[in-house]
């Protein structure tokens, strides 16, 4: 092997290593901006959750309070002709009230109802939000760790020096990823 032979090898070895570090530098940036995005729509996401649960509350009194208000209005005009009646028509009364409790239990259990529906969707939006709060340390380790994806698995960059972990000590620690 001649000097323009070892020349060329080297040329070519600097230009693969400066296409790896581009590479690397690409794959690093590509990671931040994701991160960064999962953290943006996590916390529009609490916020979305904020106001859905700050306004559920006033939502659900403001609609029970309008589903109630003309019942109690119906009611108190039933209330008022039965007593305007009540010399001749006793049966008539008790019909009128029969009717009047009869509508006022179906409110109440239209109103136990849409309560139940609004916690089950509560429940359902702080669960998602659970999940994505809990993915954000997973991806954090992930960045700050030299590794790669390896087809369908994960490869690692393992620190001979790192703490052994694990039940039987099996797990060890990856190398930090160098910052650039």
């Amino acid at each position: 092997m001649n000097n323009a032979d070892a020349e060329s090898a080297i040329k070519a070895i600097l230009m693969l290593r400066s296409e790896m570090a581009q590479r690397e530098a690409q794959m690093s940036a590509s990671f931040s901006q994701q991160i960064q995005s999962l953290q943006q729509q996590v916390s529009q996401f609490r916020h979305e959750v904020t106001g859905i649960v700050s306004g559920a509350s006033a939502r659900i009194a403001t609609e029970a309070k309008e589903a109630v208000s003309p019942v109690a209005r119906e009611y108190d005009r039933a209330v008022s002709a039965a007593f305007a009646q009540l010399h001749g028509a006793g049966k008539t009364v008790w019909m009128w009230f029969a009717a009047a409790a009869a509508i006022l239990l179906l409110v109440l259990l239209v109103g136990w109802v849409v309560l139940g529906y609004y916690r089950r969707e509560l429940s359902t939006v702080k669960e998602e939000l659970q999940r994505y709060e809990d993915a954000i340390p997973v991806l954090e380790a992930y960045y700050a760790s030299d590794v790669v994806i390896c087809g369908d698995r994960v490869c690692a960059n393992i620190d001979p020096k790192g703490q052994r972990t694990g039940d039987e000590r099996q797990y060890v620690q990856v190398k930090p990823r160098r910052r650039q």
